[in-house]
């Protein structure tokens, strides 16, 4: 995989975009990076960066200013969040980290506007768990949002705004082997009862009108369209830079990815993660029933551009393809293009209110 030097830097150069869609400012992450000035010492740097934003939250909530505190807060919990992930040289630090990010996440929700209420989704034995965001008191259609390989539901307050605002309640959540979902053991291929189970936990929920979409983030794109099958209730999906099978590809990904691929999946070495990669596959898997946009990156060198024309031909007829000639992986780095034209498309599905409210 190179000197650590080395992977800080591709580690920057692939993810800085992803940052800064998420909420950190470019100028901090890079400042941060130049800091660390080796991947030994990235973890440390960021969680310090947490540790001022959660500080800073505090002192705000201690004076009663609590917008300001939940926006420090979650700033604290991306920081914690991009602190441990791609970081496998130390699984304690790592851990702690991520626990934090959790944490620091859970200071936060309640003062987001709209705030964020946690939810448990019983499943396998033990339970899932997300955060519900409604946009009004008016019962609301309701995008569920699928992390990927590295991503949790604490990294998603930012593209949540984008629905929110235009009238869509959120539920972004860790599946199994995903986050808090990793009590449940890694990374699975079988997603056919996580769908079902969550959409099942929200029919409950008030504020709801019972239409349902969902939007998969790149690995969580395979996943949706893995699960979306046995959710014949879904009205629209959106698999953004998702992969039909990654078997096909997996020579050409990043070594630094290869990587993270050994963490999510649970292999203990090259070759077993490799084996356990080409089990994820769309091949054989049921279509889903709803009209499906897949959405890629021209630019992405994690998955193929050529996935989407599989993955479009799997979801049929009803299939849409929109391909940025910029867009890296997951597209971060044109998230002013395709962030609108998605909400605008999942609300056009599902029956959002499209435009915000007069104003007085």
């Amino acid at each position: 995989m190179g000197t650590p030097g080395d992977r800080l830097k591709s580690v920057v150069e692939q993810w800085a975009p992803r940052m800064q869609a998420a909420g950190i400012a470019y100028t901090e992450a890079l400042g941060l990076a130049e800091q660390a000035g080796d991947w030994s010492r990235w973890c440390a740097t960021w969680s310090a960066a947490a540790e001022r934003h959660a500080a800073q939250a505090a002192q705000a909530e201690a004076g009663g200013r609590r917008l300001t505190a939940g926006e420090a807060y979650l700033r604290a919990a991306l920081c914690y969040h991009f602190a441990q992930f791609m970081f496998f040289d130390d699984p304690a630090q790592k851990q702690r980290a991520a626990q934090a990010k959790i944490e620091a996440y859970a200071r936060a929700a309640p003062l987001l506007l709209p705030p964020a209420r946690a939810i448990a989704v019983p499943i396998r034995g033990g339970e899932l768990r997300g955060y519900l965001r409604r946009p009004g008191a008016e019962p609301a259609p309701l995008v569920v949002l699928i992390p990927g390989s590295d991503s949790t539901k604490e990294e998603f307050a930012s593209l949540e705004d984008g629905f929110l605002r235009r009238g869509l309640a959120t539920f972004s959540f860790d599946g199994p082997g995903q986050g808090e979902g990793r009590s449940l053991g890694p990374l699975q291929p079988d997603w056919h009862d996580v769908l079902p189970a969550v959409l099942d936990a929200l029919r409950r929920q008030r504020g709801l009108n019972g239409r349902f979409g969902v939007l998969g983030m790149a690995f969580g794109g395979h996943l949706a369209l893995q699960a979306a099958g046995a959710a014949p209730e879904l009205g629209a999906l959106v698999c953004m830079n998702g992969f039909f099978d990654m078997g096909s590809f997996w020579a050409q990904m990043p070594a630094v990815y290869q990587a993270n691929m050994g963490y999510a999946l649970g292999g203990d070495s090259p070759e077993e993660t490799r084996r356990r990669a080409a089990r994820f596959t769309l091949a054989g898997a049921a279509p889903p029933h709803c009209p499906v946009l897949v959405v890629h990156g021209a630019r992405d060198r994690i998955f193929p551009p050529k996935e989407a024309q599989h993955i479009a031909g799997f979801a049929g007829p009803s299939s849409e393809v929109v391909v940025y000639p910029q867009g890296n992986h997951v597209c971060n780095n044109v998230a002013h293009l395709y962030r609108p034209f998605v909400a605008d498309w999942l609300g056009e599905q599902l029956g959002g209110r499209l435009a915000p409210p007069a104003l007085d």
